[in-house]
């Protein structure tokens, strides 16, 4: 490492690669690592001790397929996901995020977010189900926030793992409000932003807030008799994401591209699941320039195809009039019900971008349109002042003039928001 360079400030990403070697072999020497934080320090002699290798170290698959869903059905986690959502998936940091959910053994339980970053991390096995204690991973942030029991940052290069080297993480452990035992760990991965203060700052509020859920939902059940925290009996076995894309297929926590046509078809015969679709229907819905029957049973050939090798047929299509058979959810249609149930701030909570933003299909058009207007309306003409300062920050709110008009008058002198609704209004044209 160069003189005069430490790790303890804002050091960049570049010079913690750097020192990384120089800490190795330290480290394997028995030496102080130099610049480094006590908790690096402390952290990698640990990993030393168990013989861990930091060029071999890859976290484990410890859970998958249905003994995964089934984990992830009985957590207690599982009721307060949306809030994890709504805090951390709406790029608070304005800048590309992962956001993960672990149990207290640091397996991963749900990793969401930016969907390029989700694809690189499965380089580094950062997957729903992969074990990432510290024991078995060395140093990283929600691994070291369950061994410690406290909130940590840890950046690039401090990482032990030389496959997590260039990613930066902030992680904060959950404990249960009534027994204070720990339930699992919320994390933000990322680039260097997501190793600052900021990140950490974020992950421990959320964490907080989950445990502030958690402690209603013991009230509530003391006094109706109901069990604390219990997920719903149904978990689906997969789902289609369909705001911001052209389409993919979570199964098992994995992202499956879809492709445009494929994911228009699905889409559709979900938005009528009892009724089903015809191939004249669906040829219709897809295309107002008269678009064969035929080709519209090709398409759906291929859907039942993608659905049988990506679920083992869990999930499939029945013969005509077409419906989609077992449990699949939908990003697009939880925003729907949520506006549809009085809900804006769990429906700006589940946005991720315009329905299907490339599709031309007549009634994918259609359904764009009412989810971004009724969206809209609801911030506006709701009370929920969270709510319009997140969709203020969508790409579909961002530049609305009126949206900002009305966040600025809604946010009082001093409200930490306030300078960036005044930002917005000025650069909309309305102040």
């Amino acid at each position: 490492m160069a003189p005069g360079v430490r790790t303890t400030g804002a050091g960049t990403s570049a010079e913690l690669l750097a020192a990384r070697e120089d800490w190795l072999s330290r480290c394997a020497a028995g030496d102080p690592l130099p610049g480094a934080r006590a908790l690096v320090d402390t952290s990698w002699r640990r990993s030393r001790g168990t013989g861990l290798d930091p060029d071999r170290v890859l976290a484990p698959l410890a859970l998958r397929g249905g003994d995964l869903e089934e984990r992830r059905r009985r957590h207690r986690l599982a009721p307060v996901l949306p809030t994890a959502r709504r805090l951390l998936l709406e790029e608070p940091l304005g800048v590309p995020v992962l956001m993960a959910v672990s149990d207290a053994d640091g397996t991963l339980l749900w990793v969401e977010g930016d969907a390029g970053l989700r694809r690189r991390a499965e380089d580094m096995s950062f997957v729903a189900g992969a074990r990432w204690s510290e024991d078995v991973a060395g140093l990283n942030a929600p691994g070291t926030a369950l061994a410690l029991g406290r909130p940590v940052r840890v950046r690039s290069g401090e990482h032990f793992a030389t496959a997590v080297s260039r990613w930066s993480c902030s992680a904060a452990p959950v404990r249960d409000p009534a027994t204070g035992e720990v339930l699992g760990a919320v994390d933000l991965t990322g680039g260097d932003d997501l190793g600052r203060e900021r990140a950490l700052t974020f992950v421990r509020a959320a964490a907080e807030a989950l445990e502030g859920e958690l402690r209603v939902a013991d009230l509530r059940a003391r006094w109706t008799g109901g069990v604390a925290g219990a997920a719903p009996e149904r978990h689906p076995v997969a789902r289609l994401r369909v705001l911001g894309g052209d389409g993919e297929l979570v199964v098992d926590g994995r992202a499956h591209p879809l492709g445009l046509r494929r994911s228009e078809v699905l889409l559709l015969l979900l938005t009528d699941p009892d009724v089903g679709r015809s191939a004249a229907a669906l040829a219709a819905a897809l295309d107002e320039r008269d678009l064969a029957p035929v080709s519209a049973r090709a398409e759906v050939h291929r859907v039942r195809t993608a659905l049988e090798r990506r679920t083992g047929g869990a999930v499939g299509l029945s013969a005509a009039p077409y419906r989609v058979t077992g449990e699949l959810s939908c990003d697009a249609l939880e925003v729907r019900a949520a506006l549809r149930a009085g809900r804006p701030g769990d429906a700006v909570a589940a946005w991720g971008g315009p329905l299907l933003p490339s599709s031309e299909a007549p009634a994918v058009r259609e359904l764009r349109a009412e989810l971004e207007v009724s969206l809209r309306t609801a911030v506006l003409e709701g009370e929920d002042d969270a709510a319009l300062l997140a969709f203020s920050r969508t790409s579909c709110g961002r530049d609305d003039p009126r949206v900002a008009a009305e966040l600025l008058r809604r946010l009082a002198p001093g409200d930490p928001a306030r300078g960036e609704a005044l930002a917005r209004a000025v650069r909309t044209g309305v102040a």
